[in-house]
């Protein structure tokens, strides 16, 4: 019968319980939220469906990147501003000099504040730009809906399960009709957790209690396994666009398929299950496949590339405005220097020559401190 149409929301996640060193549980999901919409071939889809239970977040807000007025409008504005302020922090103070003015205004251009200050802002806006498109190609765990994992696994040791060539018996008749497909992402969640994964799918409509499907995962898991390292989902179809799931896990696999580990399945389940452009095969294989390369590795949050980023910017706006200054009050001092020099002595009386010889001394001294 494959997935059904409708607009009947989930029920989230049952409480687990433990036996013989396994647990057991169940969740649900599938279910159509308001501002969603339906998908063709009657088969109902929404964005934001709801697995209960597992700490989902919504996707963090962050300013927009792309069109639209003002969409990179704010880097530019806080490059600019910081510009500015770097430039009122930094520019030259105004120069008190006994020789006859000329009526211009330094050397053409921009001021040197003013250039620092568009210098400034230029770093500031490229850098974060560079930022913003290194956290936006990273890992998007943290926006993206799926939980993240939080803790460091190690897989079972080969032949710790016992291999089946089938992971799916579907007694619905209607989910699985090109085993390949399936089963890629069955193996590929066994190579890399170590942890045997089973599908068994009931008819559509047939059970809608996670606890009653947690008990039936139970008593099967005895049925179709004698080791501890297979994970076991009950899968059912409401028949009213929405799923509910127990599943049974080995206490050996335990070590993988933790609380978290269930949540990202469910939660890869609940977003491929809203999917229609996918087929009810690539749904458990996408779900299962994820997971693995998910829980395998730990998430790794934005904020691990944005705070070195952030600090790597301030250095190098303080460093460059740190040059700038240093060369301006060289060349400073040059023009003072090269102004005796080019002056006549005859222009000055003793007194002056004095004055301007303390003067020119009182500067070095100054200049050698700082």
């Amino acid at each position: 019968m494959g997935r059904s149409g409708g607009g009947r929301s989930g029920g989230g996640r049952s409480g687990g319980f433990s036996g013989g060193g396994r647990s057991f549980g169940g969740f649900s999901g599938g279910g159509r939220s308001f501002g969603g919409f339906s998908g063709g071939g009657g088969r109902g889809r929404s964005f934001g469906g709801g697995f209960g239970g597992f700490g989902r977040r919504g996707p963090a807000p962050r300013p927009p990147m792309g069109g639209g007025s003002g969409s990179s409008f704010w880097p530019f504005l806080t490059g600019m501003s910081l510009g500015r302020m770097f430039s009122r922090s930094v520019s030259a103070p105004a120069e008190v000099s006994d020789a006859p003015s000329t009526g211009r205004r330094g050397q053409a251009g921009c001021s040197l504040g003013g250039c620092l200050g568009l210098a400034a802002a230029c770093i500031i806006v490229v850098l974060l730009f560079s930022l913003l498109g290194s956290v936006s190609s990273c890992d998007s765990s943290f926006s993206n809906g799926i939980a993240a994992s939080t803790v460091e696994r190690e897989a079972l040791p080969a032949g710790t399960a016992q291999t089946t060539p089938r992971h799916v018996t579907d007694e619905d008749g209607g989910w699985i009709s090109d085993s390949n497909v399936f089963e890629s992402g069955m193996d590929t969640f066994a190579d890399l957790t170590g942890v045997e994964p089973y599908v068994y799918i009931l008819p559509n409509g047939s059970v809608t209690s996670t606890a009653e499907l947690g008990s039936i995962a139970r008593a099967t898991y005895d049925e179709l396994f004698d080791d501890e390292a297979h994970f076991l989902l009950v899968f059912c179809d409401d028949g009213a666009g929405s799923f509910n799931c127990g599943y049974a896990v080995g206490s050996q696999a335990k070590t993988i398929m933790d609380d978290e580990a269930i949540g990202i399945l469910a939660d890869y389940l609940d977003r491929y299950y809203q999917d229609m452009s996918l087929s009810e095969e690539e749904i458990f294989s996408k779900a299962f496949a994820d997971t693995a390369e998910r829980i395998m590795t730990k998430t790794v949050s934005p904020l691990a590339y944005i705070v070195p980023g952030v600090v790597v910017v301030v250095v190098a706006v303080l460093a460059y405005a740190g040059v700038k200054r240093y060369r301006a009050s060289k060349e400073r001092e040059a023009k003072r220097v090269q102004e005796i020099l080019d002056t006549p002595l005859e222009t000055f009386g003793d007194a002056d020559i004095d004055e301007r010889a303390k003067k020119y001394q009182r500067s070095s001294e100054d200049d050698e401190s700082s």
